[in-house]
């Protein structure tokens, strides 16, 4: 049983009523209280859903179906799906993620790179996925990809002062930063 939808664009924004009567997108509050910092301003107008990180790893699919997910990392994603992915993210390709899922030293990692087609094993493959799906997720609960790739390597206090991008390459850390992004869509953080 197998679930497969189209890449399309969604609008993530949830909004409210305040006491007032005016209506505010909870994805703004949370992407303002979580960047005051000094961080740069970003319009956060509600934009169509950025590339879908996890569809680039299964090849331009998009599955519902754990299981399908389960089995292609199992079988491992080829190193070239894997560099497409990081390839659409600034943030991914400046903090050398690459480099995290793979687990190599810069010298193995460009001699891997020689060959793309060459298949990652299942524990490097699971890496990869955890970089997508937090990313993915962050872009849904902060409204932009923009203002999820500036979460993510921002200390984050909800994380003890870790980077969530510093934490997603092993699974009690993608677990943290998982379950963080739960607690800021629904405003406990």
């Amino acid at each position: 049983m197998s679930a497969k939808k189209k890449i399309e664009p969604t609008d993530g924004a949830h909004t409210k009523v305040d006491r007032v009567g005016t209506a505010k997108s909870r994805n703004a509050e949370a992407a303002l209280a979580l960047l005051k910092n000094n961080q740069p301003a970003v319009a956060l107008t509600d934009t169509p859903r950025a590339t879908h990180m996890v569809a680039i790893l299964l090849h331009g699919d998009v599955s519902d179906d754990r299981m399908e997910i389960y089995r292609a990392v199992r079988n491992g994603f080829p190193l070239q799906s894997v560099i497409d992915m990081i390839e659409h993210s600034d943030v991914y390709k400046r903090y050398g993620v690459l480099s995290r899922i793979v687990g190599a030293s810069d010298r193995t990692l460009a001699r891997r790179l020689k060959s793309p087609e060459e298949v990652l094993t299942s524990e490097q493959s699971t890496r990869a996925l955890y970089y997508a799906e937090v990313l993915e997720k962050a872009t849904d609960v902060l409204g932009s990809r923009e203002l999820a790739e500036q979460w993510m390597v921002k200390p984050a206090r909800g994380l003890d002062g870790e980077m969530p991008i510093d934490l997603i390459s092993n699974s009690v850390g993608y677990e943290l930063v998982t379950d963080f992004l739960t607690r800021i869509e629904y405003g406990v953080y």
